[in-house]
């Protein structure tokens, strides 16, 4: 899992924050959801919340993309779309920044499907999704 905040400056010298949770084993874009209009304390406060809560750490803004991308894409491939919010905080995002770099990425584990059931999946949908996109046995499952 990947936990991505990526922030713009709007043209009103207000901040943009998109944050994308990502499953690059099966699921993709888990959640998604985005703040706009922050003033520079609100995005300092906002960027001080995130931080408490995970040790985050900079990276390339490309390699970002690269995974985002990458883990939409290798889930359309096993059946699941992103979540349904993305049709907003995709305009965060730049897709023109995605390289080669993307090729890099292990999506999956050891190049199958790989979930692990969260508190808040729907389990059985998941796994008969998978099942149906791409055969019984394909994939690994850890449950609960």
């Amino acid at each position: 899992m990947a936990s991505i905040a990526i922030s713009k400056t709007m043209p009103s010298r207000k901040y943009i924050v998109g944050l994308y949770m990502v499953d690059i084993f099966c699921l993709g874009l888990k959640n998604t959801l985005f703040q706009f209009a922050l003033d520079s304390n609100e995005y300092d406060e906002s960027i001080k919340k995130l931080d408490a809560r995970s040790d985050m750490m900079k990276c390339d803004l490309g390699e970002a993309h690269n995974i985002i991308y990458g883990a939409i894409d290798f889930a359309a491939e096993n059946g699941f779309k992103p979540q349904k919010d993305f049709s907003i905080t995709r305009y965060i995002l730049d897709e023109n920044l995605i390289d080669d770099r993307i090729d890099e990425i292990e999506f999956g584990r050891n190049g199958r499907p790989f979930y692990f059931a969260g508190p808040y999946d729907n389990t059985r949908q998941i796994i008969a999704t998978l099942e149906k996109n791409i055969g019984k046995g394909n994939f690994d499952v850890v449950l609960p």
